[in-house]
């Protein structure tokens, strides 16, 4: 890609993290969260990698670049991107109910509880079918801008939600990898089930077809 193709490249991704952090569309996760998750990665990625939302595999530097150097290597590929289907951690509180507080941000950018002062302890849940569909729009254009040949989605709901966006229905995750356009879609297992042989898998039925 060319140097002018790259910049507007890049200029679309930031024009989209800023509508995800000015995103208002579920009031109940803004209270408590610090700030949205972010892609991150090549700006001309080979490979698109999408976790269902932030977790601890996901904040474990040791643990991406592991999994970012396993896909490079299996792929025969020198560029990686991650990002999220859902930008909020949808959290269980451990405070009573939080609705009553008229503020619409209870945390601060350093992840600190402002009715305690401490740093927040709420309890990472899976979110809601409402919280991912209000979140979809914004990884569909994520891939839109950055055109990767291939989008591992890992865990069945990722796969479910996001190949459904394109119009591949699929009552059973029973294929290997779905086409559209230019783009090969895998699904996988959830990042905290992965292994190795799930990713060795996927590139051997590649290469087979």
């Amino acid at each position: 890609m060319n140097k002018a193709g790259r910049d507007q490249k890049i200029k679309s991704i930031i024009k989209l993290e800023e509508k995800i952090c000015r995103c208002e569309r579920c009031a109940s996760l803004i209270k408590c969260t610090s700030k949205p998750s972010l892609g991150k990665g090549d700006i001309e990625p080979q490979v698109l990698l999408v976790f269902e939302c932030e977790n601890n595999n996901t904040r474990d530097i040791d643990w991406i670049i592991a999994l970012r150097n396993s896909i490079k290597n299996l792929f025969n590929i020198d560029r990686v991107y991650h990002t999220f289907m859902v930008r909020c951690q949808p959290k269980a509180c451990t405070r009573p109910s939080n609705s009553c507080f008229p503020t619409n941000k209870l945390l601060d950018r350093n992840n600190i509880c402002i009715l305690n002062n401490k740093l927040c302890d709420g309890i990472p849940i899976k979110p809601f079918n409402e919280e991912i569909i209000n979140c979809l729009t914004y990884l569909l254009e994520e891939i839109a801008v950055l055109k990767p040949d291939y989008v591992i989605l890992f865990g069945p709901r990722v796969s479910d939600f996001v190949l459904k966006s394109y119009g591949i229905i699929h009552p059973e995750l029973i294929e290997p990898y779905y086409k559209y356009e230019s783009i090969t879609f895998l699904s996988t297992v959830e990042d905290k089930s992965y292994e190795l042989a799930e990713l060795e898998k996927m590139a051997f039925q590649i290469k087979d077809n």
